[in-house]
């Protein structure tokens, strides 16, 4: 089956090794970029097949590091350890945001539980 449209970009999160993915199409070649360097040889090239499959970059790297497959797409792989911090850095100001909501929140909720309070007793 040949994927008929590649995305130019496309961003990944992975859990197991834990990583941010950004994987860059081109006419020419292919740019892996991760935030972290946890990613041995051979499941680089398991992940690359993976890619291929799922149709994030051109079917040609399908047979990807096995013995007698041509490309006339380079591909790399480049660690980007900004990429990581960036990320850290937007995470803790969604943390932030939330803290402070639901502590807005909570003190309105009292607010409204003493005024209800209040106009009960009387």
């Amino acid at each position: 089956m040949r994927v008929q449209f590649v995305p130019q970009k496309a961003e990944l999160s992975l859990r197991n090794p834990e990583n941010l993915i950004l994987v860059e199409n081109s006419e020419d070649s292919v740019v892996i970029r991760a935030a972290r360097d946890n990613f041995s040889e051979r499941k680089k090239v398991c992940f690359i097949r993976y890619l291929a499959a799922e149709g994030f970059i051109s079917d040609e790297f399908q047979g990807f590091g096995k013995s007698g497959s041509r490309r006339t797409t380079s591909i790399s792989w480049v660690v980007d350890q900004e990429r990581a911090q960036r990320q850290c850095t937007h995470l803790e100001r969604v943390d932030r945001f939330m803290i402070q909501l639901f502590l807005w929140a909570s003190a309105l909720w009292l607010a409204l539980m003493a005024f209800a309070f209040l106009h009960s007793v009387r």
